[in-house]
């Protein structure tokens, strides 16, 4: 994927994230010739969260985001083919994740009783 259409799918989720739009997709644009006008959008929603925001993705098309529990906790967590993995900094009060690398390398800020920081 070019870095335009990253960059474009990247600003798209985080536009609809930050409107306040529930729930999370993916716009797979990688196969998509030029002048197509056809794409594929794929629903991401943590089973039991009260909102999804995906924000990375790598070329083995695994995903990170974070999410909100019913209690108002927001985890990070791992998309990768259809399990998720809730991603959880002990001592944290609430973890994003917010990029994976091609080795699977997740960064993610979390937010302590102290100040936010940031966990490669």
């Amino acid at each position: 994927m070019s870095d335009v259409r990253k960059s474009f799918v990247l600003a798209l989720m985080m536009g609809l994230a930050l409107s306040g739009i529930v729930g999370a997709f993916v716009l797979t644009l990688a196969a998509i010739p030029s002048g197509a006008s056809a794409f594929t959008f794929t629903t991401i929603d943590v089973p039991g969260a009260t909102f999804t925001i995906a924000i990375g993705i790598n070329a083995r098309s695994q995903i990170v985001g974070h999410y909100r529990d019913a209690s108002g906790t927001e985890h990070g967590f791992l998309l990768d083919k259809s399990t998720f993995t809730t991603i959880d900094v002990p001592g944290a009060t609430s973890t994003n994740a917010f990029g994976i690398n091609a080795r699977g390398q997740i960064v993610v800020i979390t937010w302590t009783p102290a100040a936010p920081s940031m966990v490669l």
